[in-house]
This record gives structure tokens, C-alpha cells and sequence, in this order.
């Protein structure tokens, strides 16, 4: 909080310092501000309040829908239809239409244009009416609302009030006219299409017509033949199979028969084939019986046996049929399997003349199909063309429009332009800152010494006090010492700690001379040199004040005292240096003077003869106050330096600039001098930054004090 009143006082003061310039650069501010508001013009400002609706009314049902509306629902949805309506009511389209209602010698007056007398009518039609209507069109629209304000500023408000409504019904008719042209256009091009496609719909049937009469087919005719074809094929392919099962086991068994031997063998009798044969199965019974009744006679007769040899006749008989029987069954399985292979080729054939049937079958389908899905296909277009070719006849008759006014526009009562309150405001902000901008560039570009902050960041070491500006009134006193005037005045309290300071500056040192120096002329140091002596000896030291400022002296003029001898003098060897001393000065100050001028101050403080009067004075007092000429002026004040215990610079803030002290305190460094500190002489203490304000308090407060105790009765 206290950095916080810190920086609000550094800011005053700054203030109070560029006072001027702070309270011009308002000024002038404020009077381009009030310039403005005189010369303004007053700006009036009409509203028309219409709504957009996404689509025009369908006063002729649902069936019936505008050709050009289809697709604002998705437009609107988007705030891209309602983004393109608000730059049509700006568009050089809609102002052009609102130009074209008024009569030629009226626009230039109800724009405010004024036309010079020596314009010609060339340069009268040249101008850009159109343009300048469209500068004056504001659109406002209302958030998650169909509703649109049409604002129209002109300088007289009847005019625009009138020209707002203007504008509103130009935009209406504007959208009218493009919805009928769009309707009129999409019905023309609906009759072209609906044309085309009747020609189409009459070509593709009759294709289809010769497609039937040239294939003598019927739409039912398809389903039958291919119904029959199918049963034919089933049947085809079943009877096929069976004789091709039938003609495999016929082949198996004459392949079996053909692998056998036909012998006359008991073993050859004995297989067992042809069961399904009864003939064959009696014939082997019958021969089966032959031999067993053989084998019975055989044991019972012999083989001499007329039985026996009847017997074996018969055997003989039956087995001579029984392979010849076989025979023929072999030979009429091989002549049935010719006849089934020649049956198995022709059910082949009719099968792949069937299939073939089949699949052009499907052909004249597929063609059928796709003719007659092109004449339903071009029946169904031509019928809705026909039908929206219909719609549109009727609404380039409707005029429909989805736009319409809501309020009109009324005569405003007063301006919207200038805002005289906020213009001030505004002005008077832009005046506040730019003063300080100004206030602060002042002090930016100001390479003076801003406070006592700036001189012991340079000096690099606190300042031993600060002298401030005193005024001695009685004409019989001397005007530049400030001891004579009160004792408890700021400048002999600052005179008191200045010394206080010096003595504490180095306790290490034992500074008995000390030279009081400053980078420039005007800044003080003879003031402040002869006053930090009256201080001294005011304090009972032995103190000397000499003037070394052998170009321009000046201590004798502060005492009032001639200049004829001094160090000049002693130098020249005419006198000793006790002898030009000048004795109780000024209360118990002794003063040693320049002289006369000598033509080489810098070569005679060089010489031996003025550091041996320099060690001389250091045995005669305890404190030598050396005033010094300038840093930056002159040399003088390095050479002394060298001389010297201790160096005080004086500094006049706000006078001399940072570079020069920088210089100063460098040049003294490299003469290896042992700076002291600063003293700040002749500051404000009322005006003169923090520390002028803190040292005017303590001061008059300590002033305060003393005279009270000096009043008050012992």
C-alpha cells in the first residue's frame, strides 16, 4: 500500500512538474472535440421491421408447391438463405430499384448531395447514386427471429424514413420479380421437357408393340412357355437319367457274360446267373436232376446201363440247350443296349433343344422387360413434368412472396449521430490520455536529473543532504548565507545534516580538506561551499573557505569583500599565505581568495609551490573548504582533486543532465579523488519530488517545535 502511495505521489508531482503541457494538450483535445460537435451533422436514422419467412404462403394446398422454393427450408436451417437475403437488401440490385421509383430531379435532394451551379449535366449523370444509397442502408437482424430491421441514416428524417420504406418495398418487389422470373423460366423450361417426353413415351411404346408383334408374344404368354418348357425339361432329364442308369447295369451284366468261357464244365453249369431268368433257372434244375439221378444209377447199374446211357443223352440234350439258351441272352443284351444308346441320344438332343428354347426364352423376356420398363419410366416423368408444368402456370398468375412488412418506418424524433455525451466522454478520455502520453514523453526525451533516485544511482553513493531555496528578506544581511535568517529554517536544518553527513562519509578519513565542486556553471557550489563553512565554523572548528575558481571567482563578491590579494598573490611570492588570509569572515570564518586572475590557473595549481600552500593550510585548520571551478568546464577541478581529502558535488536537480554527471563523477574517478557524496542545492521542498516533500514536513514540523520552546517562559 505505502509503494502503492508511492507511485500515485511520483505521478502528481510529475504532473504538477508538466502542469502546462498536461492542462494545453486537454484543452486543445476538448476544443477539437467541441469543434466537431458544432460542425457534425445531426444524423437521423429510420427503421423498417419486415420478416423473411422461409417460404411463401401456399394458398393453392399442398399438392401444389412453388417451383423455386424447395429448397429454402434447408437454406434457412443453414443461415446461409437468410445471410444471402440480408446482402440482397444492400445490393446495388435492390438501391437500384429504390433509384428508379424516384423521379430524376428529386434523387441528388433526397440523397443531400448539393449540386454546383457550373456542373454540367455530364458530371451530374455521372455520379454514382446507387453507391451512395447503399452507404446509408444499415441491416439489423433479430437473433433466433424471422424479423429483419432495415435501418436507412440520413441528415433530414423525414427523407429517411422515406427512403427506409422505400427500400423495404423495393426489396419485397425485388423478391417478388426474381421468385416469377425463377417460376416463369422453370415452367417454360417444364414445357420443353414435357414435350420431349411425350415424343419419348409415344416412341419407346411403340417399340414395345413391334418388340411383341415381331416375337408373337403377350406379357402372360412368357410365364406359360416358360412353365411348359420347364415341365418338358424335368421330364426330358428324368427319363434320361433312367435310361442312362438302366443302359450302366445292362453293360455291367454283358460285360460280365462276355468275361466268361462258355465250356461244357461242371463248374460253368453250377454259377449262379440269370435268376431273373425262369427258363435258364428250370433248365438247370432239370440238368441238376439228370446228374444226380446219374450218379445214383452209376453205383446201383454201372455205366453200362441202358439207363444210364439214356440218362446221359438227356444230360447231353439239356446242357447243349442250356448254352445255346445263354447265348442268345448275351446277344439280346448287346442288341438292347444299341437300341438304348440310340434312345439315350435322342432324349439328349431334345433336352439341349429344350434348353435352348429356354434361354431365348429369357432373352425376349429381358428385352421385354427392359422395353417396358422404359415406357413406364417415360410415362411417369412426362406425367410429373405435365403435372409441376401445371403448378407453375398457376403461380407465375399467384405473385407469392415469403417477405412482408411488419412495421413501417416512422419519422424519427432525434438524432442517432453525434452522441454529444459519448463524443465528450470519448474526447475527454482521448485528452486525459493524451496529455499523458505527452506529460510522459516530455519526461522520457528529458535527459535531465529527474530526483534524487537518478543522482545516487550515477553518483554510486547516498547524497550527503539537500540544500533547499531560501530567501533572505533584510536587505542588511547577506542574501546567500543561509544562517542569516532563522536558526530552524529547512536550509540551515539541511546545512546542519549536510555536515553531520561529510563527517560520516568516511569515519575511516580524516577528510580536512574538502573540495566542493559541480559538472556545470550556475548549479550552486560557491552558495553551498560558503554556506557548508559558515556551517563548520559555526560548529567551533577552525574552518578556512578558499576559492580556488581562479577563472570566474566569486566568494568575495557572496562576502562583500575586495578581491585585490589572494592566492594569485601568494603564488607570485610577494606575500605569505597567513598574510592573505582574511580573518572572522563571517562569524569565525577565515576566507582565503583567488586574487587576481592569473593567464594559467590550471599550470599554477600543478605546481609545487601551490601544494605546499596546500599543506601549509592543513597545519593552520581543521576543516579546508575548497571552492572549486566546474568538472566538465575546466581541468581545475581533477587537479585539485588529487590535492584533496574528499570531494562533495553539488547538483541542481532538473539542470543538469544524466550524461554530464555521469562524466563528472568518471572524471573523477579517474583521478582517483574520494567522492563524498552529492549535495542537492536550491530544491523546492514543496514541489521538489518525494524527498523535497519528506525533508518540507520534517522540517517545518522541527521549526515548529523550536519556535514553541523559544516562546515558552523559563
Amino acid at each position: 500500500m505505502e509503494a502503492r502511495d508511492l507511485d500515485i505521489k511520483q505521478l502528481a508531482i510529475l504532473l504538477l512538474k508538466h502542469r502546462y503541457l498536461f492542462i494545453a494538450v486537454i484543452v486543445v483535445v476538448l476544443t477539437v472535440t467541441a469543434a466537431y460537435l458544432y460542425k457534425a451533422p445531426r444524423i437521423y436514422r429510420a427503421t423498417a421491421v419486415i420478416e423473411i419467412g422461409p417460404r411463401s404462403e401456399n394458398i393453392l394446398g399442398r399438392r401444389v408447391e412453388s417451383i423455386t422454393s424447395s429448397g429454402a427450408d434447408y437454406y434457412w436451417a443453414n443461415k446461409e438463405y437468410a445471410a444471402t437475403q440480408y446482402e440482397i437488401i444492400k445490393s446495388r440490385a435492390v438501391s437500384s430499384k429504390v433509384i428508379e421509383s424516384l423521379s430524376q430531379e428529386n434523387v441528388l435532394d433526397l440523397l443531400g448531395i448539393r449540386q454546383d451551379e457550373d456542373a454540367s449535366a455530364e458530371d451530374i449523370k455521372n455520379i454514382d447514386t446507387v453507391s451512395i444509397l447503399q452507404g446509408k442502408i444499415s441491416v439489423d437482424p433479430q437473433k433466433n427471429s424471422n424479423i429483419v430491421r432495415i435501418g436507412l441514416s440520413d441528415t433530414d428524417p423525414e427523407v429517411a424514413a422515406f427512403l427506409a420504406n422505400s427500400v423495404a418495398n423495393s426489396y419485397i418487389e425485388f423478391n417478388i420479380e426474381k421468385n416469377y422470373l425463377a417460376t416463369r423460366d422453370a415452367a417454360k423450361w417444364l414445357s420443353e421437357q414435357s414435350i420431349n417426353l411425350k415424343k419419348q413415351l409415344e416412341e419407346s411404346e411403340i417399340t414395345l408393340f413391334n418388340f411383341k408383334k415381331e416375337n408373337e408374344v403377350l406379357a402372360s404368354a412368357f410365364e406359360q412357355r416358360q412353365a411348359m418348357l420347364a415341365q418338358t425339361i424335368t421330364e426330358i432329364s428324368s427319363k434320361l437319367t433312367e435310361k442312362q442308369i438302366y443302359q450302366k447295369a445292362l453293360n455291367a451284366k454283358i460285360e460280365e457274360l462276355s468275361s466268361l468261357e462258355f465250356a461244357d464244365t461242371e463248374e460253368f453249369f453250377t454259377l449262379d446267373l440269370f435268376r431273373d431268368k425262369p427258363v435258364i433257372q428250370n433248365m438247370k434244375l432239370q440238368y441238376l436232376e439228370i446228374r444226380r439221378k446219374l450218379r445214383e444209377k452209376a453205383i446201383l447199374y454201372g455205366d453200362q446201363h441202358p439207363d444210364i446211357s439214356a440218362l446221359r443223352s438227356d444230360e447231353k440234350n439239356i446242357r447243349a440247350a442250356l448254352l445255346g439258351e445263354l447265348k442268345g441272352i448275351l446277344e439280346g443284351y448287346r442288341v438292347e443296349g444299341k437300341t438304348l444308346d440310340n434312345e439315350i441320344r435322342k432324349l439328349q438332343g431334345m433336352l439341349q433343344e429344350s434348353q435352348k428354347e429356354a434361354l431365348k426364352l429369357n432373352k425376349l423376356e429381358i428385352d421385354y422387360n427392359k422395353l417396358k420398363r422404359e415406357v413406364e419410366t417415360n410415362k411417369k416423368l412426362y406425367d410429373i413434368v405435365l403435372e409441376r408444368t401445371k403448378e407453375a402456370d398457376l403461380h407465375t398468375l399467384m405473385r407469392a412472396n415469403n417477405i412482408r412488412v411488419i412495421d413501417r418506418a416512422l419519422v424519427p424524433k432525434g438524432p442517432v449521430s453525434p452522441r454529444k455525451n459519448l463524443v465528450l466522454l470519448v474526447g475527454l478520455i482521448i485528452a486525459v490520455l493524451s496529455a499523458l502520453t505527452a506529460v510522459t514523453a516530455a519526461e522520457f526525451f528529458d535527459t535531465r536529473l529527474r530526483d534524487v533516485e537518478d543522482l545516487e544511482r550515477i553518483v554510486g553513493r547516498n547524497i550527503l543532504g539537500i540544500f533547499p531555496s531560501f530567501d533572505i528578506e533584510d536587505p542588511g544581511k547577506i542574501p546567500e548565507i543561509a544562517f542569516e535568517g532563522s536558526q530552524h529554517s529547512p536550509a540551515v536544518e539541511s546545512l546542519r545534516t549536510i555536515r553531520t553527513n561529510i563527517r560520516l562519509a568516511h569515519p575511516d578519513v580524516n577528510a580536512k580538506s574538502i573540495l566542493v565542486t559541480s559538472s556545470l556553471s550556475q548549479e550552486g557550489k560557491t552558495t553551498v561551499s560558503a554556506n557548508i563553512a559558515v556551517s563548520f565554523a559555526l560548529a567551533g572548528r577552525r574552518t578556512l573557505l578558499v576559492d580556488t575558481d581562479m577563472r570566474k571567482p566569486r566568494v568575495h563578491k557572496l562576502f562583500g569583500i575586495d578581491n585585490k590579494e589572494g592566492i594569485s598573490t601568494h603564488m607570485l611570492g610577494e606575500k605569505g599565505i597567513e598574510q592573505v588570509i582574511r580573518r572572522d569572515v563571517y562569524q569565525g570564518l577565515d576566507v582565503l581568495l583567488c586574487g587576481p586572475i592569473p593567464p594559467n590557473p590550471a599550470e599554477m595549481m600543478e605546481s609545487k609551490r601551490f601544494r605546499d600552500m596546500t599543506e601549509r593550510l592543513r597545519d593552520l585548520y581543521d576543516i579546508i573548504i575548497f571552492d572549486s571551478p566546474p568538472i566538465i568546464a575546466v581541468s581545475d577541478a581533477a587537479i585539485l582533486s588529487s590535492m584533496i581529502d574528499g570531494v562533495v558535488v553539488v547538483v541542481k536537480i532538473r539542470q543538469v543532465s544524466r550524461d554530464i554527471l555521469k562524466r563528472s563523477v568518471s572524471q573523477l574517478t579517474k583521478s582517483n579523488a574520494l567522492l563524498l557524496g552529492a549535495v542537492v542545492n536550491n530544491l523546492d521542498l514543496k514541489g521538489g519530488g518525494r524527498y523535497g516533500s519528506y525533508y518540507y514536513y520534517y522540517h517545518e514540523k522541527y521549526r515548529y517545535y523550536g519556535e514553541a520552546q523559544e516562546k515558552k517562559p523559563a
